[in-house]
């Protein structure tokens, strides 16, 4: 019983460390400070809002309470906080969520039973969450109850059930959707439905955070009967848990409906879990010893004319190839993908769609101007996604061969910036045959198509300006990213840049025959950029004498 015991102890702790073997915030095998750095992450908003927050309840005796729908407001951030994290963390952990195919085939011949790994997984798996959901709502459950004057013990108890029913639901969802997606799809169609889901995903927690941002003052009308969109927001049904609790039959009147929804809710999702999550382990573990069939399928004869026409060196079309195919088989990266794509799909449409307040209700619209954000912000995440996932080396042992097969590494670099712009030419097709779907004009549509064509070319040189390696090969190089330049770049730089867009393109919708002065300044910027690059022959000059893996193959 011992040594039973002494094996899933040893298994829960493999499982649990691999929740943070991940580039992202791995720092050199270190797991304890992976742990910390993690924790700290999801535990700074809860501080952060607190503290904010504790200037908005004066003392009632001295002064007027804080309004009762402005304190829903608060309880509300805290809900949809937890909620927000777990679905984000869940969706980052998304391959790790099930044992993967290396944990059958490296675990199944040893004297480990079946059960166990599956006891061990999940047990990690509970921890992993647990803690998680712990550490990003330990400070709300204490900050709010303590800063609001009401009764501090029912509050206390009131937040808690919510917030951390909320955070269950958030990861018992994203679960849920990712066992029934086992179970009813072969590891084919999993592979390409998976990152589809993730950015669904990662889009809707979005939503509910920029909604918030923009309407949060807003809470009255958004309750208000008859519930419209409310009811489709999950964080809502919890909101009506923390009413109720606190408050019993005095509550508002959305809080009963939408503390139902809540339990019910929960509950469906918890029976999914237990149910599609053993199925879902038995077969995976089936692929991972049988192995998946895979066919190979020739790619279609226009996208190779194509390629082969935009690459054209052999080294070019090789690295080409390469990109295409470790994103198509590394779920990671397509975990980022997802996360960038998720966020910029949610901030077009927070532009594109407007709320109005209106005899007490909220009702939703079209804005025009915000239709013109849509290009910008899907193209600026699009191709600032695709440089955070070609920065992450977890493909570093293929570097070798490149170096052995004589590739110079401009010709590595430009590979992807033909793939990252091919990529960002193919969305603003998408973009403008969506908006002649929706009866916009040739007028119109001309110049979205000018200025999706010029912002491919400005992004891509300014995003890969510097890039000279092979992608998903750089090794990392500590201190090289600058938090407060990109803090900068995303905060103060990127709406800037999506402002000027939109005034550019409403100026230039009433004057087309001026698109030619957009397009000659792209020309002229894109030509300035490519003769600032360093040829090939100065990148292999530095590298002359260079012992790297190519040489030793890692066998010293």
């Amino acid at each position: 019983m011992d040594s039973q015991t002494s094996i899933v102890r040893t298994l829960v702790d493999h499982f649990f460390r691999r929740f943070f073997d991940n580039d992202t915030v791995q720092v050199e095998g270190d797991t304890l400070t992976t742990v910390v750095r993690a924790l700290a992450i999801v535990t700074a908003p809860g501080i952060a809002i607190g503290f904010r927050l504790a200037n908005q309840y004066p003392d009632p005796r001295w002064s007027y309470p804080r309004p009762p729908w402005a304190a829903i407001g608060d309880q509300y951030c805290f809900v949809l906080l937890s909620f927000v994290v777990m679905g984000a963390v869940s969706i980052f952990e998304w391959e790790m969520l099930f044992p993967d195919r290396l944990d059958f085939l490296v675990l199944s011949p040893l004297s480990v039973k079946p059960l166990q790994m599956l006891a061990a997984k999940a047990a990690a798996l509970v921890a992993f969450l647990a803690l998680f959901l712990f550490s990003c709502n330990v400070f709300g459950i204490v900050m709010l109850p303590a800063v609001s004057h009401g009764d501090f013990f029912r509050q206390i108890y009131a937040q808690a059930a919510a917030v951390l029913l909320a955070g269950a639901f958030a990861a018992l969802l994203i679960l849920a959707l990712g066992g029934v997606l086992l179970c009813v799809l072969d590891s084919t169609r999993f592979r390409m439905a998976s990152p589809i889901l993730q950015m669904f995903s990662v889009m809707a927690l979005a939503l509910l955070v920029l909604q918030y941002v923009k309407a949060g003052d807003a809470m009255q009308a958004l309750l208000s009967e008859p519930l419209g969109i409310a009811r489709w927001m999950p964080p809502v049904w919890f909101l009506g848990v923390y009413q109720r609790l606190l408050h019993g039959d005095a509550a508002p009147a959305f809080a009963l409906p939408m503390a139902r929804y809540a339990l019910r809710a929960t509950v469906i999702a918890a029976a999914v879990v237990l149910l599609t999550y053993p199925l879902a382990w038995a077969r995976m573990r089936k692929m991972a010893i049988e192995g998946a069939s895979r066919s190979r399928t020739q790619p279609s004869r226009w996208l190779a004319r194509l390629v082969h026409g935009v690459v054209r060196r052999p080294g070019e079309r090789a690295v080409f190839h390469f990109i295409g195919q470790t994103i198509a088989r590394n779920n990671r990266y397509q975990v980022y993908l997802a996360m960038y794509g998720g966020t910029g799909l949610a901030l077009a449409i927070a532009c594109a769609v407007t709320f109005r307040v209106n005899h007490g209700s909220m009702h939703p619209g079209l804005s025009y101007p915000g239709l013109h954000a849509v290009l910008p912000l899907l193209l600026f995440w699009l191709i600032a996604g695709l440089r955070v996932a070609f920065a992450f080396p977890q493909n570093l042992a293929a570097g070798w061969v490149f170096r052995i097969t004589g590739v110079y590494t401009g010709e590595c670099a430009s590979a992807a910036r033909k793939w990252v712009f091919l990529c960002a030419l193919a969305l603003t097709c998408s973009i403008v045959a969506a908006l002649r779907a929706a009866g916009w004009d040739a007028r119109h549509l001309l110049v979205q198509s000018v200025f999706g064509l010029c912002i491919s070319i400005l992004l891509t040189d300014g995003f890969f300006f510097s890039q000279q390696t092979v992608p998903f090969n750089r090794p990392r190089m500590p201190g090289k990213t600058s938090f407060p330049l990109m803090l900068s770049l995303y905060l103060g730089v990127f709406p800037l840049f999506v402002q000027l867009v939109i005034v550019a393109e409403m100026q230039l919708e009433k004057h087309p025959a001026k698109l030619l002065l957009p397009a000659l300044m792209t020309i002229g910027i894109h030509t300035a950029l490519t003769l600032l690059h360093r040829g090939p022959g100065e990148v292999e000059e530095e590298m002359e004498g260079y012992e790297g893996e190519f040489q030793l193959l890692g066998l010293s």
